[in-house]
């Protein structure tokens, strides 16, 4: 396994965090669209990966959203790390070229394929991993999926392949209690049917162990518990914002709660 070194402190981690987390809320009242609780809850740990296989590494990997509506949190995460801004840009605009509520594959050059249909995201993302083996390569695809769409058939089914066909395909899961869908037994039934990595999506030791294991070669499950509106005071877990948009006065007030939790 190729050590990755984690260049960036939890200090400075923790701004990067801060100001992702204000623009995601400032775009979504700005387009009156998006799912900022999914988007929060899959930054807290998606932000410090993609800046270390971008930004600190130039590490070569793919990377496929299942969790499609979430694609302001991407978008986001692109435009603070200056990968691509067009696509936080022109979210949900009516300007030519927009990019629209599920994730679009010109957004960015690793992903593998635009994405929306919840449970979809893993096959696709098997089968590209299982062309690259194919080809002798050691390219790791990384698949997020949120908790929500594991009540998919096509998940479990494709859960059964993953250790036997020794793909190198890392699965990352954005536990974040969605109470609207009834998940909090799900990630019991994951742990007896596979190995799994059981990591805090609010521990930053967690996820500078979740990027070595994008490093290493083979199939790995990762479970990240997070939480939905991440690191917004008071607003934090409350089903409403799973698709809700802040009006003015909410979005001020959300802004003033904005406070960055990452421990060691």
């Amino acid at each position: 396994m190729r050590e990755l070194h984690l260049n960036l402190s939890k200090q400075e981690m923790k701004v990067f965090l801060h100001k992702n987390t204000c623009n995601i809320l400032k775009k979504a009242n700005e387009v009156k669209a998006g799912h900022i609780g999914g988007s929060l809850s899959m930054s807290q740990f998606l932000l410090p990966i993609i800046y270390y296989l971008e930004i600190a590494q130039k590490f070569n990997y793919k990377i496929l959203l299942s969790k499609g509506h979430a694609s302001l949190g991407l978008y986001s995460i692109l435009d603070l790390l200056k990968i691509n801004k067009k696509p936080f840009q022109n979210y949900c605009t009516k300007e030519s070229g927009s990019f629209h509520g599920h994730t679009c594959s010109k957004s960015f050059d690793k992903l593998i394929s635009s994405s929306g249909s919840l449970g979809h995201g893993l096959p696709i993302a098997m089968g590209y991993s299982y062309t690259e083996k194919l080809k002798n390569s050691n390219i790791p695809v990384i698949c997020i999926l949120g908790d929500g769409e594991l009540q998919e058939g096509t998940i479990w089914e494709s859960l059964l392949h993953v250790f036997n066909m020794k793909l190198n395909i890392k699965i990352i899961i954005d536990f974040n209690n969605s109470i609207e869908t009834n998940t909090l037994k799900i990630d019991t039934g994951i742990k007896n049917l596979v190995r799994t990595n059981d990591f805090s999506g609010h521990s930053y030791s967690d996820i500078k162990k979740a990027i070595n294991l994008i490093s290493s070669i083979g199939p790995e499950i990762i479970i990240f518990r997070t939480t939905k509106l991440a690191n917004v005071s008071s607003y934090e877990s409350k089903p409403q914002w799973h698709a809700g948009i802040p009006n003015c006065d909410e979005l001020n007030d959300m802004l003033k709660k904005v406070s960055i939790r990452l421990e060691d």
